[in-house]
């Protein structure tokens, strides 16, 4: 079984515990124990969960326009950003990009996020082996690589699926374009 660590989870948490009510409609029962018990951070919790927890913010989120799971991977780099990550911005534009991939292997036991640089202004991602692949975890991922990428100070950055393992591909890629600022 996939795990993801609860760094993960207290987002989801906190908002669905903001709105215990219509969490509670929107969760499975057998996880109505998030909104109740204390998630740890570095404690490894099912990668299916997580997914359960995202269906059910999206519930929540859903008029708050765009794709709510993007946004959801968006809000994820800036918390990172903020916090105990931070210190991976340094260096040149492309290093908190490459550095996406190791906070990956340090927040999933399955999966492999790799950035591949095709040349100015061009990469791809490639996530193989991951345990518990979705549609929601894709958009999620998508996101987080948009927003990593503009954090990273880059302008019109662009991220698009290119195959998907719930597609029959090996693997999940987003092909992504940026212009240098300036440019």
């Amino acid at each position: 079984m996939a795990k993801v660590k609860g760094t993960n989870l207290i987002s989801a948490v906190k908002l669905l515990r903001r709105n215990r009510a219509q969490a509670r409609a929107a969760l499975p029962p057998a996880l109505h124990h998030y909104l109740e018990e204390r998630v740890l951070p570095t404690s490894l919790y099912p990668e299916e969960d997580l997914v359960a927890l995202i269906r059910a913010m999206a519930a929540l989120l859903r008029g708050a326009g765009g794709d709510v799971f993007e946004l959801m991977g968006r809000a994820l780099v800036r918390e990172h950003m903020e916090g105990v990550y931070e210190h991976l911005l340094k260096g040149d534009r492309l290093t908190f990009a490459r550095r996406v991939s190791t906070l990956w292997q340090t927040q999933h036991d399955t999966g492999r996020l790799v950035l591949m640089d095709e040349g100015a202004g061009r990469a791809r991602y490639e996530l193989s082996d991951f345990g518990h692949p979705s549609r929601e975890m894709c958009a999620v991922i998508r996101g987080y690589i948009l927003e990593a990428l503009a954090h990273s100070g880059f302008a019109s950055v662009e991220v698009g699926k290119a195959g998907c393992v719930l597609d029959g591909r090996d693997r999940c890629t987003w092909e992504c374009t940026w212009r240098e600022p300036g440019a």
